[in-house]
């Protein structure tokens, strides 16, 4: 088999991407991702064989290029479970990453990030069973680091009680990048209040504060 080329399937990775997140899984067309690229249908069948097999690359795709594996090698786990200090570390470190990763700063040029983020909300509530494993391969190491981390500094929760505040958690981080739109209607446009790690700082306090030793869990029933 011939070495793929980088820049046609990146170029048909993109154009997937623009498609997909205007018109949805159903509303693409193999044609229409082709005339969006600028180039032959058959080289769509050739890169990924039917329109299921691209959408599952393009998130692959989204979550390869939005993710540097230097930083998240840099978060592996590894934490002593009487170290709730270093808990408490870890997680703020993951908090800071995933707001670089879901709210970038201003000035950082992110091409085709509001079509990522549409694309995103499209399977939020329900995501396509084909994507379970993607979605498995690339958050659920997050996902383990805060149930860890949670864990440590809370011992004395439940496990379900543990995964709703992880849920919390992530959900409040990637609201400031997938709800930029919606935010910006119902708050405003409000300037910018410090740097872009001193509003992952007060999401940090936001987040710690609900864990705190003194806050009782939630009482069942």
């Amino acid at each position: 088999m011939e070495a793929k080329t980088p820049d046609t399937r990146t170029s048909l990775l993109q154009a997937a991407l623009v498609c997909f997140a205007d018109h949805g899984f159903d509303g693409t067309s193999m044609r229409m991702i082709a005339e969006k690229a600028g180039r032959p249908l058959s080289l769509l069948s050739h890169y990924f064989r039917n329109k299921e097999g691209l959408y599952l690359e393009v998130f692959k795709h989204i979550f390869e290029t939005s993710t540097p594996p230097a930083a998240q090698r840099s978060l592996a786990s590894g934490l002593d479970p009487k170290d709730r200090l270093g808990a408490i570390r870890l997680l703020r470190e993951q908090i800071h990453f995933m707001y670089q990763q879901a709210a970038p700063d201003a000035s950082e040029a992110r091409p085709f990030q509001d079509h990522r983020a549409r694309l995103w909300v499209r399977e939020f509530r329900a995501p396509r069973p084909s994507l379970h494993p993607i979605i498995h391969q690339y958050l659920g190491p997050t996902a383990d680091l805060i149930r860890e981390c949670i864990q440590i500094i809370r011992p004395e929760l439940s496990a379900a009680q543990v995964a709703f505040l992880g849920a919390t958690i992530m959900g409040q981080v990637a609201g400031h990048g997938t709800m930029l739109g919606l935010n910006k209607v119902v708050w405003g446009e409000y300037p910018p209040f410090g740097s872009h790690f001193q509003e992952a700082e007060m999401l940090v306090d936001v987040c710690l504060h609900g864990l705190r030793a003194d806050t009782p869990p939630p009482r069942e029933g």
